[in-house]
């Protein structure tokens, strides 16, 4: 079933014969439709009656599908961070070099920008939330970071990447690629991937080992 109109907007649709995939697909629309709010307004300036009003529903309708707004934003990070978290481990089990898991993990991480929900991790991220929630998504980050810091220190031991402080540098490179959410345009002249490159060289010229 397509959940957008002619106008790019999520709707909802008809004709969905099983009644869960009806309330499944009726919830990911509200989730993506919320990230894109989030995204463009702003967490804190994007109310549920504004989120009702683009979906064309009421408000009460979406209490049956989400518990309250933090719901959905906590919902649009676990949704994306588990996908990142489920593709780096991948990375980190091939048999590649360090730099190479790295170049990897460069391009999965910034191409999580294509997607609503992924765009929800950097901006506006889980900062917003209630430490009910902060407590339920930010281990799920901590180990996002640790991906990136095995990936670095595999380089180190291999000779690809020099040597250096694996925190520090997860700091640099996660700040660099979330800072994307402030500038990036969809619909801009260069996609994720030409973005990601252009980082890869940028990183890749810091992390390697110096000639003797």
């Amino acid at each position: 079933m397509n959940l957008k109109n002619k106008t790019g907007k999520t709707r909802w649709g008809k004709g969905v014969q099983s009644h869960d995939e009806q309330h499944q697909l009726k919830r990911l629309a509200i989730l993506r439709t919320a990230g894109n709010l989030f995204n463009q307004n702003g967490f804190r300036e994007t109310s549920l009656n504004d989120l009702a009003l683009e979906l064309q529903v009421t408000k009460p309708t979406l209490y049956y599908y989400v518990e309250n707004k933090e719901d959905i934003l906590y919902q649009c990070l676990l949704t994306a961070i588990t996908q990142l978290l489920e593709n780096s481990s991948e990375i980190l089990r091939a048999s590649f070099t360090g730099i190479e898991k790295f170049k990897r993990f460069i391009h999965l991480f910034t191409s999580i920008f294509d997607d609503e929900f992924g765009r929800c991790l950097a901006h506006p991220g889980p900062e917003p939330l209630s430490l009910k929630y902060q407590k339920k998504i930010e281990p799920l980050y901590v180990k996002v970071d640790g991906v990136l810091r095995e990936i670095l220190n595999v380089g180190i031991n291999d000779g690809s990447i020099r040597a250096c402080d694996p925190k520090i540098t997860c700091f640099a490179i996660f700040g660099a690629m979330n800072w994307m959410t402030k500038w990036y345009q969809i619909d801009g002249p260069m996609t994720t991937q030409q973005i990601a490159k252009e980082m890869v060289v940028l990183f890749e010229k810091g992390l390697t080992p110096t000639p003797n």
